[in-house]
């Protein structure tokens, strides 16, 4: 037996949510290839602190808890952050023995009822690997930039300047988002982007989950980081689509950063990632 968690979590997308868990409970579970059982649990955490948001996944989840009881739901009394809710929602999945550990976040849509199995088949079979990622794919047919390098201080400050559309500045940028990587091959990465992964429980847990010193941001390229560290290859997964609504919460230039809370707190996290890794060589080369 092969036992599944799911992390969700919520900010005021309670609706997405409920359709969420909908498309992982339609997966199908099993894979001769396998030879084994697989068994789903999923935990969603609202960090939202709206009580409409909370009372239409309560209700949404216990449709679905009818059907099938292996679905845990947390609503937090206060804003958690990123990190801190996908750490407390993997707690409540502890007494479960989890294998993979899946976070996904709210938005993304699960069409392939075989992206599951073919993700776990994937691990079984190349023991290197500790996190996949999916391809992800807007519903206008681009794909999603959720592949990184290792991020670098002054790459994320060009990006947001008019100094990225200098010949010399936009090569550097784009290299750094992957634009000309093959979404076609199945490869090595330095980071995806927490969006939608998968992850060895064992790992999760030797690594200690996402560092909760950020609110938001930079933990997925922490934890990628420290499974390179430990031997373990991040992986770029072509064979398995998802679909992500295309909203980057993250991005926008100069002027919305003056206006934005979340961009200034992409900052903040991104100081704390630099200056922690700041004398640190690249763990691939």
């Amino acid at each position: 037996m092969l036992k599944i968690g799911v992390v969700i979590v919520d900010f005021l997308k309670a609706e997405k949510v409920v359709e969420n868990v909908k498309s992982i409970l339609n997966q199908k579970l099993i894979d001769t290839s396998l030879d084994k059982k697989i068994e789903i649990f999923i935990s969603v955490l609202d960090n939202s602190c709206n009580e409409k948001n909370a009372e239409t996944l309560r209700l949404g989840l216990e449709k679905l808890q009818s059907i099938k009881n292996n679905i845990i739901l947390t609503i937090s009394e206060k804003n958690l952050g990123y990190t801190k809710g996908n750490n407390l929602g993997v707690q409540y999945l502890n007494s479960k023995k989890i294998d993979y550990l899946f976070i996904i976040n709210p938005d993304i849509e699960i069409k392939d009822d075989n992206a599951f199995l073919k993700m776990i088949a994937y691990l079984e079979k190349n023991k290197e690997v500790g996190i996949l990622g999916p391809r992800q794919v807007h519903t206008n047919g681009e794909y999603a930039m959720t592949v990184r390098q290792f991020p670098n201080l002054f790459t994320q400050i060009f990006r947001r300047l008019w100094l990225r559309y200098l010949p010399f500045v936009k090569q550097i940028v784009e290299k750094d988002e992957m634009l000309k990587m093959d979404k076609a091959k199945t490869q090595d990465v330095d980071w995806l982007q927490s969006s939608f992964i998968c992850i060895r429980k064992d790992l999760w847990n030797e690594i200690g989950g996402f560092n909760e010193q950020y609110f938001l941001f930079m933990a997925d390229a922490e934890i990628c980081l420290e499974a390179w560290k430990k031997g373990y290859a991040v992986r770029f997964f072509s064979e398995v689509d998802v679909l992500a609504d295309g909203v980057r919460c993250s991005a926008g230039g100069f002027i919305q950063f003056c206006k934005s809370w979340v961009l200034r707190q992409h900052l903040k996290d991104a100081w704390k990632y630099f200056l922690k890794h700041l004398f640190e060589k690249n763990v691939r080369k």
